[in-house]
């Protein structure tokens, strides 16, 4: 090999997308003496996405459609910052984040302090996890796993499996590994957008062999960050010892997403393109996927930017009819619809499922930890999803109940056909 994965690691798999290691210590040290929010708004000017992605504590929301149990602890892996830690930390019993670089284990028991909020961090990566055996009711990932051929020797499959294997260590028996990744296939991959782990043109959806070759006449590095797609990701999981996997579609990127869609599910996928309600965030892959929604919709997800793999004994999830919630739900008239999707909340800790016919939305269902009884669905939905999709913001309230700890609210109905 030429570059070492333990030298390159940090650069590479933590801070592609970040600011200089100056304006990060000087983040630190404003944020201690400031606050951690004056701190990020001067920050923000110079760089716009990584503060949005700092104050954006529900990113990950999406774990909400496991309905798991408040009362156990959660871990996410390559943590970062800290946010998605601090989002589910209003869920959970206890949130701790991991991560290889200091400055972010820093920063994140920074924010934690200021905010009080029930959360701890830890230095360190996926491949040695200091916890014990069953330790954790949820285990998540966010854009981690494709840097594991960086954080030590050998093949970087094999890397990515010991990681997954620390997982399923720390994972309880009746517990929940999410992965939010991108997909190898991506339409901006085979488009041409650069890949942002290496920098370069189509490297992902090479052969192996071919990438590898690529890659070191290109940047004199080795090929270690390895994607699947949604079938390679069930594998993967499957062999460190999940008993089930499943993928969804995270609509449009793990980093910034509206929806999450079931993969194969035509009918969702027609009634989002047919409203314009899906983002793009570069040009030529939405215009691809426009004229993929005209003629084979069905295959969208096989070509989505980014996925959410789940592993562990139940993988179900509410977009599924034959979750449990269903039953419950029908007890209150509230039934599942032809089929559904998921919408992110804006309150952290918030889903909001949509059931439709494919024509338009039957019914809105809140899923999530708000005590807000104002009974408005709009304040649960961003302006965009609300106004794509055609929604009534003042839709009537059918039904409330609880699941355990979280309040469940069904609105309906919710549009007019489109």
């Amino acid at each position: 090999m030429t570059a070492r994965a333990t030298d390159i690691a940090a650069p590479r798999s933590a801070q592609w997308a970040d600011p200089d290691v100056t304006a990060i210590e000087t983040l630190i040290s404003e944020s201690e003496t400031d606050g951690w929010r004056p701190a990020l708004d001067r920050l923000a000017g110079q760089y716009p996405f990584f503060a949005r992605r700092m104050r954006d504590i529900g990113l990950g929301n999406w774990h909400v459609l496991l309905l798991r149990p408040r009362d156990v602890a959660a871990l996410d892996i390559g943590c970062g910052f800290g946010s998605l830690v601090l989002g589910l930390s209003e869920y959970y019993r206890r949130a701790i984040g991991l991560d290889a670089l200091s400055t972010r284990v820093r920063y994140g028991h920074l924010r934690s302090r200021q905010d009080r909020r029930g959360t701890a961090f830890v230095e360190g990566t996926g491949l040695v996890l200091p916890f014990g055996d069953r330790d954790f009711g949820l285990v998540t990932m966010n854009g981690v796993l494709e840097w594991a051929g960086l954080h030590g020797e050998g093949p970087p499959e094999e890397l990515q499996h010991a990681m997954l294997r620390q997982v399923r260590r720390v994972l309880a028996d009746d517990g929940v590994f999410a992965m939010a990744i991108e997909n190898r296939f991506a339409m901006e991959t085979v488009v041409g957008m650069p890949d942002t782990h290496t920098g370069l043109r189509f490297v992902p959806v090479l052969p192996r062999t071919l990438a590898q070759m690529v890659v070191q006449s290109r940047s004199r590095q080795d090929f270690r960050t390895y994607l699947y797609n949604a079938r390679g990701y069930a594998n993967l999981v499957r062999r460190a010892g999940f008993a089930r996997a499943a993928v969804l579609d995270l609509v449009s990127s793990y980093n910034d997403y509206d929806f999450v869609v079931r993969l194969g599910d035509t009918p969702s996928y027609e009634l989002l393109w047919r409203r314009e309600a899906v983002r793009t965030f570069y040009r030529r892959a939405g215009s691809a996927r426009r004229a993929l929604a005209q003629i084979l919709p069905g295959t969208l997800g096989s070509f989505g930017y980014a996925y959410l793999v789940l592993g562990g004994n139940d993988t179900t999830t509410v977009l599924d009819e034959t979750h449990p919630f269903w039953k419950v739900a029908a007890e209150h008239q509230i039934g599942p619809g032809r089929t559904r999707f998921a919408c992110k909340g804006t309150p952290v800790g918030t889903m909001v499922v949509a059931t439709h016919d494919g024509t338009r939305v039957d019914s809105l269902i809140e899923i999530g930890v708000n005590d807000d009884p104002s009974g408005d669905i709009a304040a649960s939905l961003s302006s965009h999803i609300i106004t794509t999709l055609g929604l009534d913001p003042h839709v009537p309230l059918r039904a409330a109940w609880r699941m355990g700890d979280v309040n469940v609210r069904a609105y309906g109905p919710a549009s007019a056909a489109t």
